[in-house]
């Protein structure tokens, strides 16, 4: 009887959660998916432990058509950050060397995104906000290296424009985003700016 009024229970939650949220998947149809190269710049207190700009990251995100004007989708990537902090001086008896210091961050984020398209005929603006999480791996390389690898929660208002071609179901997209992770535990928060550019497909 129990394992009947428990299955009864799940049904009931499933057919109510479907009520709510069948309707939000219930797409128009299209949508956008970006493949971009993203350069970043540190700020706040992420500048403290890395203030050199990056040119090695990436993000993919995939945008689906809802209602009118609104898309909403997911985003994931990855950026990295390097700076070498100098020499630092080793002692050992009446000898003296010189090992270099070097920071690194890794941050990946996995992100809701909701975007609202401004209309236009020729191109595509829009502004929006993601919501999730940043994994981010920080390390400090010299004799021994100590990493810390911390879950952050985090949001990333956006803008950007997409500009269809002309003969093709591609596009040129550049946008730029303002990431903020809140701290965790005994990590402090990162925040960064960063500028993307890369390639569209709309369908």
């Amino acid at each position: 009887m129990k394992k009947v009024l428990i299955a009864f229970t799940v049904i009931l939650l499933s057919s109510s959660l479907y009520a709510q949220f069948g309707e939000l998947l219930r797409f128009n149809s299209g949508g956008i998916i970006n493949v971009q190269w993203d350069m970043a710049k540190p700020i706040g207190s992420m500048s403290d432990f890395v203030n050199t700009n990056s040119f090695k990251g990436f993000n993919i995100d995939y945008r689906h058509c809802y209602k009118k004007n609104i898309i909403i989708g997911g985003r994931t990537g990855l950026n990295n950050f390097y700076e070498n902090r100098g020499l630092t001086n080793i002692k050992d008896g009446s000898s003296t060397s010189y090992l270099p210091i070097d920071h690194k961050i890794s941050a990946v984020p996995m992100m809701f995104v909701v975007d609202y398209l401004v209309k236009s005929e020729k191109f595509i603006p829009y502004a929006g906000i993601g919501i999730g999480a940043y994994f981010i791996n920080s390390s400090v390389i010299s004799t021994n290296t100590i990493t810390e690898n911390t879950f952050h929660f985090g949001v990333s208002p956006e803008v950007g424009i997409t500009i269809p071609f002309i003969i093709s179901n591609f596009g040129l997209n550049a946008c730029t985003k303002y990431n903020f992770a809140l701290g965790a535990g005994s990590s402090s928060g990162y925040s960064w700016f960063d500028f993307n550019i890369g390639l569209s497909f709309m369908y």
